[in-house]
């Protein structure tokens, strides 16, 4: 009787082993794979941030998803941009706009701070960033979403404010 009891916890006592090593197995799995969708997501806003820098046009259109929004940071636009069509169009102006600005790339110098990406699931994420500047503070928001293996930009929010004058560095004097 006495070797049954010892067999029994000893069998109960692997087997419980088991199952938490498996278990564990698949907490690092799950982790594994989360670490490898960040690191995408991270991967396609380092190449939408690129395009939009350097004003590489078909890079960066085909980071967003043909049914993606935008809300722009311009007064002249003051509300949400639908579809790939619409989104181009504002966008395309832009990118022509800033060419005349400047006669080479990069013709922005967007430089993500305090980047943070959240994983909403295995085919969703966010990415935010800050633009600081010296008059004004930039956010950004941009929603991934994982379409035939491809992260693609669903939307993205952009805002801006200007920081009160206290804030605002002293301008120099002629």
């Amino acid at each position: 009787m006495r070797y049954v009891f010892i067999l029994t916890f000893a069998l109960g006592f692997f087997s419980h082993s088991s199952v938490a090593a498996q278990a564990q197995s698949e907490i690092q799995s799950k982790a594994s794979k989360a670490d490898s969708n960040s690191m995408a997501v991270q991967n396609a806003a380092d190449v939408w941030v690129a395009a939009f820098n350097n004003l590489e046009w078909e890079t960066f259109r085909n980071s967003f998803s043909d049914d993606a929004t935008v809300f722009f940071p311009f007064v002249q636009v003051p509300r949400r941009a639908t579809g790939r069509a619409e989104v181009e169009s504002l966008f395309k102006q832009f990118f022509d706009a800033a060419r005349k600005r400047k006669s080479s790339p990069p013709y922005q110098n967007i430089d993500p701070k305090d980047a943070h990406i959240q994983m909403l699931d295995k085919d969703a994420a966010i990415f935010t960033f800050h633009l600081p500047g010296d008059e004004s503070f930039n956010r950004r928001t941009l929603v991934f979403q994982k379409q035939k293996g491809k992260w693609l930009i669903a939307h993205l929010h952009a805002s801006v404010f200007v920081k009160p004058k206290a804030e605002q560095p002293e301008q120099s004097k002629p």
